[in-house]
């Protein structure tokens, strides 16, 4: 094979790539790519909310099941979404900063799963369930869903689609999977209601077990909606980050 037919071989594959989103002149992070000076700036003017928030929701905020109040709630998912924000826009560093994802894992093995072995194996009088239950639910079961959209995004993922992974981790669990599947794969009777404080913060009071499924599977369509939403798309455009594209 001759010299200049490697060259045209090298030519279409440079074009191939091109073609499917490889163009150095179309990749790039949308944050980076901006054209503005304010998107820049987001992922630590959400950083900071979002740690107030969290200051705020710890102390403020009373640690049981129920919601005994509307805004508590409100608090609660908006702290979450500041810091959403603040990870899906944190600036790209091409996996340099991998070592960021360690933060989680001391969180967990030094606070977290320290505190539900106690609740476990120390509170067996049930005491202190409403601690527990903010330990495993608002704490541990977010911490993950952060941790894999930080990963995510570390490993160079678009701002949009972080904050699509964050959102539906978020969605999957108001869904009520939980509170169906609990009486499924445990060893107990099927009761005839379910009570769960965020789904009766919607119906109005408890509901019944099949009408818990059925709600369950109202939100796939709104999942399914969510990951269709060209996020990205919007957001460069907001930012005016011209022909960057999201690389993954």
């Amino acid at each position: 094979m001759t010299a200049s037919s490697y060259t045209t071989l090298s030519e279409l594959g440079a074009g191939s790539r091109q073609s499917i989103g490889e163009n150095p002149d179309r990749t790039g992070d949308i944050v980076a790519n901006a054209q503005r000076g304010w998107p820049r700036h987001l992922w630590w003017i959400a950083l900071v909310l979002g740690v107030g928030g969290s200051v705020f929701v710890w102390l403020g905020t009373p640690h049981v099941r129920e919601i005994e109040s509307a805004w508590h709630l409100g608090a609660k998912v908006a702290t979450f979404a500041a810091v959403c924000c603040a990870i899906a826009f944190f600036p790209r560093t091409s996996g340099r900063l991998y070592w960021l994802l360690y933060v989680p894992f001391i969180f967990f093995t030094a606070y977290v799963f320290p505190r539900i072995g106690y609740f476990y194996f120390l509170d067996g009088e049930h005491a202190e369930v409403g601690g527990f239950y903010t330990h495993q639910f608002l704490l541990s079961y977010p911490a993950i869903v952060l941790t894999a959209a930080a990963a995510y995004r570390l490993g160079g993922g678009s701002p949009g689609r972080c904050l699509k992974i964050a959102f539906s981790g978020m969605l999957i669990i108001f869904s009520g999977l939980l509170d169906v599947m609990w009486w499924v794969v445990n060893p107990v009777e099927i009761p005839a209601v379910i009570e769960a404080p965020h789904i009766s913060i919607i119906t109005g009071g408890p509901i019944s077990f099949g009408a818990g499924i059925l709600f369950t599977l109202a939100h796939a369509p709104i999942l399914v909606g969510l990951n269709l939403l060209p996020l990205d798309r919007w957001l460069g455009r907001l930012f005016g980050a011209g022909n960057a594209a999201p690389v993954r």
